[in-house]
């Protein structure tokens, strides 16, 4: 896939760091097979490259290796986070997605408000509600012998953790489902400043209801809390809650659709773990690993040398979590997923790195881990459906955009409901 570019590459880019290829296009277009070219452009492609064209978006540079890429994101004051996502301006408006969008010391002061809500203990809490939504969405499909994978499971068990833990509506589930999905993923900027005003509306309505009528959640908290002494002002209100909506909506579901596709391909793998349930955890950090979703993106505030790359103050560099992670000068066999892999390797990036990295990363590793100690437990060896054929998105968040699974029926459980065969 080529683009037309010649007249896009600004003069300080030298021309051999230009690869010719949308990557969010390119990587779409792979299919499955998107994981395998990502790995291959670390052999492929200078460590630093600039492409001229990020679907939507316009050229940037893509450092490759993770050695660069953590020197990136350790360096704020150089690379900026401001300014990171477009909603805000498609509607005119101008907050921020606080604190993914405030760089230090300011983004401490947001961070602080957000980190008590996301301990291990405050996991912990939330584990029994957690193993019984999935017994109850694995319940439903069971018996079927197969399931619309994204649609049954993969959307609504972690949208209904999220909401149940920031004490939002859960009978919104279908709508907040529809507009997080139609924010990040659509390349019609129509529909996504239609969908961003929807949200922000619901947003804004959320929070006059609280002022008026405080409550347990996430919103009344915020409410109550201050900043240097004040309260928060509405776009300071908005921006957080804006970010936690599409933080806590979308991330969860694109992982776990990556990793079931994986283990519905990889039945030896699959098998592996059914034997040896304890390389569970093992598995969810080399699943993360393996098919990291997240790109982020970052202003350069000064001119910058890296490598053979001259960045001008200005241009944008996009922060690749999955290259990152497939970096075989840091992970050997990078392209391979192990669950053996050695607990003493270097740790992978898909919760990012530096001061931005995801606060809620305690609650993705155990929404993930139960899901496949339940399913394995619940489910018998599972499946691509017959039929079917499982489709990948790189735009925005990397995810599954369809995904079927299929199994066999249990032989002799017949009496035995999943729940009971999980207390068995």
């Amino acid at each position: 896939m080529t683009v037309d570019h010649a007249a896009a590459i600004p003069p300080h880019i030298s021309a051999h760091l230009v690869q010719d290829f949308d990557l969010w296009a390119e990587l779409t277009a792979q299919g499955e097979n998107a994981y395998a070219w990502a790995a291959n452009l670390h052999r492929s492609t200078p460590p630093i490259f600039w492409v001229p064209r990020l679907s939507f978006l316009s050229g940037t540079w893509v450092p490759r290796r993770a050695e660069d890429l953590r020197r990136i994101l350790q360096d704020p004051e150089t690379f900026s986070s401001v300014g990171l996502t477009p909603y805000a301006m498609l509607l005119g408006e101008s907050w921020r997605l606080a604190p993914l969008e405030v760089d230090p010391p300011d983004h401490a002061k947001y961070r602080a408000l957000l980190n008590p809500l996301f301990t291990p203990k405050k996991v912990d809490a939330l584990e029994q509600d957690i193993r019984a939504l999935a017994t109850q969405l694995i319940e439903a499909v069971a018996e079927q012998g197969r399931c619309d994978f994204n649609e049954d499971f993969a959307k609504a068990f972690p949208t209904l953790i999220f909401l149940k833990l920031m004490g939002w509506p859960l009978e919104e589930r279908p709508l907040f489902q529809h507009w997080t999905q139609t924010l990040i993923k659509s390349v019609d900027m129509q529909v996504v400043t239609d969908n961003a005003r929807a949200i922000t509306g619901w947003i804004r309505n959320h929070i006059a209801e609280r002022r008026l009528d405080p409550g347990d959640d996430f919103t009344s908290y915020l409410l109550a809390s201050q900043i240097d002494g004040r309260a928060l002002t509405d776009d300071e209100m908005l921006g957080i809650n804006f970010l936690i909506f599409i933080g806590g909506l979308d991330t969860v579901t694109s992982s776990i659709g990556l990793f079931f596709r994986h283990l519905a391909r990889h039945p030896e793998q699959q098998a592996q773990l059914r034997a040896n349930p304890e390389l569970i955890p093992n598995a969810v950090e080399e699943l993360l690993r393996s098919y990291s979703i997240v790109n982020m993106r970052r202003t350069v505030t000064r001119d910058v040398q890296i490598g053979e790359a001259l960045m001008k103050k200005g241009d944008m560099v996009l922060i690749s979590t999955e290259l990152a992670n497939l970096d075989p000068e840091v992970f050997d066999n990078a392209d391979q997923v192990d669950f053996l892999r050695s607990s003493g390797a270097a740790p992978h990036m898909a919760f990012s790195y530096g001061v931005h990295r995801c606060v809620g990363s305690h609650l993705a590793r155990r929404e993930l881990r139960i899901a496949l100690e339940l399913w394995l437990k619940l489910i018998p060896p599972f499946r691509i459906a017959d039929g079917t054929q499982p489709r990948f998105s790189a735009v925005g968040v990397f995810g599954m955009e369809d995904l079927h699974l299929q199994w066999d029926p249990v032989v002799g459980t017949a009496s035995a409901t999943p729940a009971e065969r999980v207390s068995a």
